[in-house]
């Protein structure tokens, strides 16, 4: 499995882009950025979006990926994957034809650029060569975190959370986990704000690892704000015994 890192940022600045991760070329987790990073030929590639929740910094570019897509003609739709909530916000705030068009429905209703498929919490579903589950997270809105399975390897992308429960046991229960992606949005001095946000701060961090059996997998860090960058990574750095790395935007992961 191949992981390219499009996005990984709580903020949005020059240099700083917010969440997207692309799988395997084809499958992208979030969609904060991806027209600005990837070319039409790499664009036209994709087949489905995993969305976590509904929050513009992991959402944004899928407006501006469909409309790519119509304009290219594709003749397959691109397939957004997430709860019967996430898509109903998506359908009322931004497909709306108000605030962008409805691309479910365009060019016409039988051949549309975009197509959405619900998936439950806890269930289980095959997009190409890889087993996808759903689990909530600890945001203020709906979230899920993403436990991505294949015979390479797996990994869990967790969607913006604070301390949280479900995730850790899903992980828990995956033979051959390689990586957890998680975020650490806050320094320790705003954990109130961490908190009121439903964010985790490095000290939150280290108190969700200790709900994780295994020290094996690597664990990748992102979504911090980047005006806190330094002082969270001076925190993380006191984490003793895991394997933890602070993502940076662009860069390439191997499963």
């Amino acid at each position: 499995m191949q992981i390219r890192v499009l996005g990984c940022h709580g903020s949005h600045t020059p240099g700083c882009n917010t969440t997207s991760f692309l799988l395997n070329e084809n499958i992208l987790v979030d969609a904060g950025t991806i027209t600005s990073s990837l070319s039409i030929e790499e664009q036209v590639k994709i087949n489905y979006v995993l969305i976590t929740h509904a929050h513009l910094d992991h959402v944004r570019d899928i407006m501006f990926l469909a409309d790519n897509m119509c304009y290219l003609q594709q003749d397959h739709p691109l397939v957004v994957v997430a709860t019967h909530t996430i898509i109903d916000t998506l359908k009322t705030y931004l497909f709306n034809n108000i605030i962008w068009p409805d691309f479910s429905s365009l060019p016409n209703p039988e051949n549309p650029v975009l197509q959405f498929k619900t998936i439950k919490p806890g269930e289980k579903v095959v997009l190409d060569t890889i087993n996808v589950t759903a689990v909530l997270v600890n945001h203020v809105i709906e979230t899920v975190s993403y436990a991505i399975e294949s015979q390479e390897g797996s990994i869990v992308i967790i969607g913006d959370t604070g301390p949280t429960e479900d995730v850790w046991n899903v992980a828990n229960n995956i033979s051959n986990l390689k990586a957890v992606f998680v975020e650490t949005s806050l320094p320790n001095d705003m954990r109130d704000v961490a908190n009121m946000t439903g964010h985790l701060t490095a000290s939150g961090l280290e108190e969700e690892l200790k709900k994780l059996n295994t020290r094996n997998p690597q664990i990748y860090l992102y979504h911090m704000k980047f005006q806190y960058h330094e002082s969270i990574q001076n925190e993380i750095a006191m984490i003793k015994d895991r394997n933890i790395r602070i993502l940076q935007d662009g860069e390439v992961i191997h499963i």
